[in-house]
C-alpha cells in the first residue's frame, strides 16, 4: 500500500479514482432517478387522460379489452388516483415534475455544493393534505354519482372529509347548517 498521495512528474496531485467513481455513480443515479420520475409523470398523465370506466381495474370486474393507452397498468394507476382524489389527482403531475427537475438540477450542480438533505416527505404530505382539502368542496357540491369516476368528484378523500364536515355541522342548529357547510367548503 502506498502511504503517499499519487502525484504527476510536475508535482500535481492526481484525482482519487474512488472519489471520482463515487461522484459519477451518484450523478448517474440522480439523472436516472430524474428520468424515471419524468417518465412516471408522462405515464400518469396519459393514463389519467385516457381513463375509461370499463377498463379492468380494482373497482371494476370488467374483463374486456383495455382502452387506456397505457394498458392495464395505466388503467389501474388512473383508477387508483381517481378513486383516492377524483379529478384533483392531476396535481400528482406537477409534483412529479418538480421532483424530477430538482434531481436533474442537483446532478448539474458543482461537486462542491451541499448534498441534498431535504425531507421529501414533507412537501408530499402537504400536497396530499391540500388535495384532500380541494376534494372536500367537490364532494359537498356534487353529492350524486359523478359520471364515470370511481368514487365521485372528490374521491375517497373528499367523501371522507365531506362526511366529517356534515357530521360536525349536524351538531349545529338547523338555521346555521347551510352557512357552516358553505363556509367550511369555501375555507377548504
Amino acid at each position: 500500500m502506498a502511504s503517499r498521495a499519487l502525484t504527476t512528474t510536475d508535482g500535481a496531485k492526481l484525482p482519487n479514482w474512488r472519489v471520482t467513481l463515487r461522484r459519477s455513480l451518484r450523478r448517474a443515479a440522480e439523472l436516472g432517478g430524474a428520468a424515471v420520475l419524468f417518465a412516471g409523470m408522462v405515464f400518469l398523465a396519459l393514463a389519467l387522460a385516457t381513463y375509461h370506466q370499463t377498463d379492468p381495474s380494482g373497482s371494476t370486474a370488467a374483463a374486456g379489452p383495455v382502452l387506456n393507452w397505457m394498458g392495464r397498468p395505466g388503467a389501474w394507476a388512473a383508477e387508483r388516483a381517481l378513486l383516492l382524489f377524483g379529478p384533483v389527482s392531476v396535481l400528482f403531475l406537477p409534483m412529479l415534475y418538480v421532483f424530477a427537475r430538482k434531481l436533474w438540477r442537483f446532478a448539474e450542480e458543482d461537486d462542491g455544493a451541499a448534498p441534498l438533505h431535504q425531507r421529501w416527505w414533507r412537501p408530499v404530505g402537504v400536497l396530499l393534505f391540500a388535495m384532500a382539502l380541494m376534494a372536500t368542496p367537490l364532494s359537498l357540491v356534487f353529492t350524486g354519482r359523478a359520471g364515470t369516476l370511481p368514487a365521485g368528484m372528490g374521491g375517497l378523500a373528499g367523501l371522507l372529509s365531506a362526511k366529517a364536515v356534515t357530521a360536525l355541522t349536524a351538531l349545529l342548529p338547523e338555521s346555521a347548517r347551510f352557512w357552516s357547510l358553505f363556509a367550511s367548503g369555501a375555507l377548504a
